[in-house]
């Protein structure tokens, strides 16, 4: 395992952990149901990297420039359980018309309706997100060095989702996602304790799924996920394909409680 510059970063990954008590990674948009995904989105671990290097939201250039450079991978050890919130928002009706400032809007809460919208989270869920580089780029070293003092704070998914630990990023020169991730879990004591012993793979690349997709029993599936961010301004996200499969992972140890 090789950390920081001296690992090549054309054959380098980027593998941080991901633990919190709540996340939530909506792919389809609309305010009466948002729903999540069981595992990151390219949006969200994206939206990550770009907080870290304190790269606001209505930079385009910069948020372009972060997407453009990063591919993206994840394992799930822990998808936890799925939980429904609700939210109230008020509105006007239609033929009332819309305020043009908050205080119009105060001096007609006798004509304004109360509606629910209800949202998905995950429950208590432990994931690790890869990073690789594309076109050249230099990224992974600043990155790894932004994610140990992130700019901004970050969060899984929403606001109301913040992490439970330390992101402990590590780049291991290793040739897949896969490899990444098992180098990463057998180095760290404290995860080889949870007992993971199987984790669902994702990657944008069937060959980051490593020799494990193509081993006896394994299986990969192929998904379209529309969560590549276009603009995080308007929030127009593109379709992108996803390789999925489960790996057996080569730790042991006592399982939590």
């Amino acid at each position: 395992m090789t950390e920081g510059p001296a690992a090549d970063a054309a054959g380098a990954w980027l593998v941080i952990a991901l633990a919190a008590p709540l996340a939530s990674f909506g792919e389809a948009g609309g305010n009466a149901q948002r729903g999540t995904a069981e595992r990151p989105s390219r949006s969200a671990l994206i939206g990550l990297a770009g907080a870290a290097l304190g790269v606001r939201r209505d930079d385009a250039a910069g948020q372009a420039q972060i997407a453009s450079a990063l591919r993206i991978a994840s394992l799930t050890l822990r998808p936890g359980e799925l939980i429904t919130d609700f939210h109230t928002f008020q509105t006007l009706p239609g033929p009332a018309g819309q305020p043009s400032t908050r205080a119009e809007a105060l001096k007609r809460r006798a004509s304004l309706e109360t509606s629910i919208t209800r949202r998905e989270y995950r429950s208590d869920v432990f994931y690790l997100a890869g990073f690789a580089v594309q076109d050249g780029s230099d990224l992974l070293p600043s990155l790894a060095e932004a994610f140990r003092r992130p700019r901004f704070a970050l969060w899984l998914g929403r606001k109301s989702c913040p992490l439970a630990r330390p992101l402990n990023p590590q780049v291991l020169a290793v040739p897949s996602a896969a490899a990444a991730f098992q180098a990463y879990l057998s180095a760290d004591p404290h995860l080889r304790s949870f007992g993971f012993d199987h984790g669902v793979l994702s990657a944008e690349c069937p060959e980051d799924l490593g020799a494990d997709a193509a081993g006896e029993g394994a299986r990969m599936r192929v998904h379209s996920r529309r969560d590549d961010p276009a603009s995080r301004v308007s929030w127009q996200f593109s379709s992108r394909s996803e390789y999925v499969t489960r790996i057996r992972l080569a730790v042991q140890g006592e399982a939590l409680p």
